[in-house]
């Protein structure tokens, strides 16, 4: 009953991108100059040191280029061949690799998943005993955007057995199926599941059924696989508005949702088989035409955001199987994005035209949107827009408004105030149910925060008001400061923390906001 309700859904939404199609305009293919130029504006609007860019068509690549350079400390440049780590892209391999287990007649995605990963437990055991493996990947499990991040990122030790263990423990803010929350856990989950089913580990799995078929020779599942030696780019950010290096995050705790390496040539092919429904060069198949047809059949609706609305004529936005879907001027337009420390990653299809974009860059910004849509603007409209300017400026409001609210909050608070104890007090093992500890210590110059799943994770607590502290954390690329309330026990006594970002710009998977932490007696 639910594929048939489901079935229904997405065929009302499809018939209307048919609808769509009158506002069309034609467009005409981009120059090479055009791109180059695309590229060169937006690494400099965007501090961006290098970017790789490939376009396919009617199953060609039509341009494949790299700009600038692999790190900026050095001059090796980025070509089509460097490997990026690719971040949430990963999440398609994921899926994709589901379906040649649809096609083998090994799941369906409709199975629940208790029926193939016994141990897998939600907060709500109805929730548990309904989600199926179409829930796993599509964003609606009612969990919180980026619920538990903080087991992984942004370099935290932890196993996917214990990534299992903890889902069970975060408490869900909206019902289940009613809401898109974008995450992560649950596709480690996926791979978990992947694994149990094929008795191969998601990594192995995935190089030997897809990217061996592809001939993908120079990308790995994992980034453990990568060697040091090879064409590879070092992630940057911009700290105080200075571009540095910073670390590689991600690892094996989230191998199938964010762990593929690859690059422009690798992706490509991957692109292709896409566009080809699922075929193979050769004429054979990677996954048959009706399972590559459920990867792209919308799920959770999305609300539309201004920018797409205003400037990609887009009606609808949805996320389907490791895949979002939209309309761009008329056309269904198939992407995704990736995002780690330090670099931002993304891949764009408009199928009715045969077309691919893919954009890896190193640096944490959104020079890889303006550069994509510039692009495939130019197949679709005779007046394309600016993008670059667009995602920029749309970028400055963004940090503009971030930049006062936090601005405001520090205005308004009662600098005068003193914490409720002596400093000592606050000091103890604090522990998550889902993260577990966090480790408050007092030395000579104050209070010490420290996570204990990772080093990355540990500053200063400087006070801001009353019992609340602002953690600032030694590594400043991070951009994750974090206010930290302490509230006390009826006796008086420190019983337990609450944590929320201070800027609306944290990136999500610093979800500081889902610990609950509790005063370990000592």
């Amino acid at each position: 009953m639910r594929q048939r309700q489901y079935r229904k859904r997405a065929t009302s939404v499809l018939a209307l991108l048919g609808s769509l199609l009158s506002l069309v305009a034609a467009g005409q293919e981009p120059t090479a100059e055009y791109i180059d130029e695309l590229a060169a504006r937006a690494m400099e609007r965007f501090q961006t040191p290098g970017i790789a860019i490939g376009v396919l068509k009617d199953g060609e690549l039509v341009y494949a280029a790299g700009h600038g350079v692999r790190d900026i400390r050095y001059d090796d440049p980025i070509d089509v061949d460097t490997i990026f780590q690719i971040a949430s892209l990963t999440k398609a391999f994921t899926t994709a690799a589901l379906g040649i287990l649809v096609d083998d007649g090994k799941l369906h995605w409709d199975d629940r998943v208790i029926d193939h990963l016994p141990e897998f437990r939600m907060y709500d055991p109805w929730v548990t005993r309904e989600f199926t493996i179409r829930d796993l990947l599509t964003h609606r499990s009612g969990l919180g955007l980026g619920a538990g991040d903080l087991l992984f990122w942004p370099k935290q030790v932890s196993t996917r057995k214990e990534v299992v263990k903890a889902i069970r423990h975060l408490k869900p803010e909206t019902s289940f199926r009613t809401a898109y929350a974008y995450d992560n856990l649950l596709y480690v989950i996926a791979g978990e599941l992947l694994s149990a089913v094929s008795g191969m580990p998601w990594e192995d799995f995935v190089e030997k059924r897809i990217m061996a078929p592809l001939e993908m020779s120079d990308c790995r599942a994992l980034p453990s696989r990568v060697s040091d030696n090879d064409n590879r780019a070092t992630p940057h950010m911009l700290v105080e508005g200075k571009l540095q290096t910073t670390f590689f995050s991600g690892g094996g705790a989230t191998a199938a949702a964010g762990a593929v390496n690859c690059n422009v040539a690798g992706l490509a092919k991957w692109a292709a088989v896409h566009l080809a429904h699922g075929a193979l060069p050769d004429g054979s198949r990677l996954i048959s035409e009706e399972t590559h047809a459920d990867l792209w059949q919308p799920v959770t609706l999305i609300p539309v955001d201004d920018l797409s609305r205003d400037h990609g004529r887009t009606h609808f936005i949805a996320y389907a199987l490791g895949w979002g879907l939209k309309d761009f001027f008329g056309y269904l337009y198939v992407s995704h994005s990736g995002g780690l420390q330090g670099m931002t990653t993304y891949i764009a299809l408009l199928p009715e035209k045969n077309i691919a974009v893919i954009v890896l860059t190193n640096q944490f910004s959104r020079a890889y949107r303006a550069v994509a849509s510039g692009v495939l603007n130019s197949y679709v409209s005779d007046t394309p827009a600016d993008w670059v300017e667009i995602f920029a400026q749309s970028d400055a409001e963004i940090s503009g408004d971030a930049e006062r609210e936090v601005e405001e909050a520090f205005g308004n608070r009662d600098a005068e105030s003193k914490p409720s104890l002596p400093l000592a007090a606050y000091a103890g093992v604090y522990s998550d149910r889902w993260y577990g500890d966090v480790i408050v210590e007092q030395d000579d110059d104050g209070l010490l925060m420290l996570f204990s799943r990772s080093e990355l994770m540990t500053g200063p607590l400087e006070h801001f008001q009353y019992d609340t502290f602002v953690a600032r954390w030694r590594d400043r690329s991070l951009l994750a400061d974090a206010y930290a309330t302490f509230s006390l026990g009826a006796d008086g006594s420190v019983e337990s923390i609450t944590m929320r970002p201070v800027s609306p710009q944290t990136d999500f998977s610093y979800d500081f906001q889902d610990l609950d932490l509790r005063r370990v007696a000592e």
